[in-house]
């Protein structure tokens, strides 16, 4: 797929039943080049981005972001897998480190 065929300039959304595969579009794996772990008093969480910076008051802004958002039961097994992606988010007071993102997205 080539990149002037996606509009990333709106969230998308793939989701899969827990045992098919998910398949995401190649163009939007390709641009994640860090993992963000962002570690929150009531829970961790991490996405992937392709670039960030520090922006107005000490706020984070990340370009091109892929969360997990599966569905998981009581259990913690996942019901149905879902990624979605943001053109951008951008946080305010919140820790967090940076790694590099060695391995595609499932």
């Amino acid at each position: 797929m080539m990149v002037d065929q996606v509009n990333l300039s709106k969230q998308n959304q793939w989701e899969a039943k827990a045992d098919e595969e998910l398949s995401i579009p190649e163009v939007y794996i390709t641009r994640l080049k860090h993992e963000i772990v962002v570690l929150d008093r009531k829970k961790e969480f991490t996405f992937r981005c392709s670039g960030y910076k520090q922006v107005r008051g000490g706020a984070w802004q990340f370009a091109h972001v892929i969360i997990d958002t599966s569905k998981l039961n009581a259990k913690g097994e996942v019901e149905l897998k879902r990624v979605t992606y943001h053109p951008e988010i951008v946080l305010v007071n919140a820790t967090f480190m940076v790694m590099p993102a060695l391995e595609a997205v499932d």
